[in-house]
């Protein structure tokens, strides 16, 4: 299956030990896989010692009290210092992987300070080359779709105006996905900006209150008040980034308006939630993004 990815993707590098807010503080309960877990007995690691079994059955890293992974010694894995392996999903952190019919999009999350940095500093569109084969007719058309919504948001010198174009869009989208005229795609366009209506203090008080939440800080910035933070340059990037991530997800639900009404409220809350505009940033991604019950609550409540 041809995969394809963003173009600041061959570039990152995990910082390890410098990381500035690693992953294995996150608070993030990993599975560990099973060929893993055998090799490191093979190695005589007490592995069992430094897991547990948890809810869904799975085998996961314990973590300490203050959410760092048990393993997690002078800023690095101690399990990796001692036989260079790490378990599958250690080893592909921050990148992300979505399989559609006829080919597979990865990426990097911008939960990763390294990640998020590559994402939110470039000064060009790395997202170029949207095109897709696929013979799934709804899909097609959501591909198309998603390429001129990128040339619009790297097009128009405003982000905040880019984001109320693009949900305006998605509207026209809907209208047609609703009536199954896929093939007048061609009527639906960006026009004039319409007035997007989010009750921003009520997603607030939903994601505090109903989701679940990892870490102190997140509930502190939720809780606070409303700030304006984030360059042009950094909101253009970062809404690039969610629409990449999550327009054609609509493939699932047949509902491209809510995908976009909730990569609008995403991009709202990083610009809204403190000053450190990479901070709130990193926070949505580890605390919405990285669990799905949490994005299908978000979406249930958008609706």
């Amino acid at each position: 299956m041809e995969q394809f990815v963003p173009d600041y993707y061959k570039d990152f590098r995990c910082a390890a030990a410098a990381c500035t807010d690693s992953c294995c503080r996150a608070g993030w309960l990993i599975p560990l896989d099973g060929e893993t877990y055998d090799y490191y007995l093979s190695r005589k690691i007490d592995i069992a010692a430094g897991t547990e079994t948890d809810p869904d059955g799975d085998r996961v890293f314990k973590l300490n009290p203050d959410g760092s992974c048990v393993y997690l010694k002078d800023g690095l894995c101690s399990l990796y210092t001692v036989c260079s392996r790490q378990g599958e999903i250690c080893e592909k952190y921050p990148r992300f992987f979505e399989e559609y019919d006829g080919f597979r999009e990865a990426g990097i999350s911008v939960s990763c300070p390294e990640a998020a940095n590559l994402i939110l500093n470039r000064a060009d569109n790395p997202y170029h080359d949207l095109s897709r084969k696929t013979d799934d007719r709804l899909l097609a058309f959501l591909v198309s779709a998603r390429a001129e919504a990128m040339k619009m948001i790297y097009g128009e010198p405003d982000p905040d105006i880019a984001l109320r174009r693009l949900v305006g869009y998605s509207a026209q989208l809907q209208e047609l996905i609703d009536a199954d005229r896929l093939d007048l795609i061609g009527e639906c366009g960006f026009g004039s900006a319409p007035r997007l209506r989010l009750n921003m203090p009520a997603v607030r008080r939903f994601i505090l209150n109903e989701t679940e939440i990892l870490s102190e800080r997140w509930r502190e910035l939720l809780g606070s008040e409303p700030c304006r933070a984030g360059t042009k340059l950094e909101r253009r990037n970062y809404l690039a980034y969610l629409t990449y991530r999550w327009f054609l997800k609509a493939i699932n639900s047949e509902y491209v308006l809510g995908q976009c009404r909730l990569i609008a409220v995403l991009y709202r809350l990083a610009s809204q939630l403190c000053g450190d505009y990479r901070l709130a940033v990193r926070l949505i991604s580890r605390e919405i993004e990285h669990d799905s019950e949490n994005v299908d609550m978000l979406l249930d409540f958008l609706e």
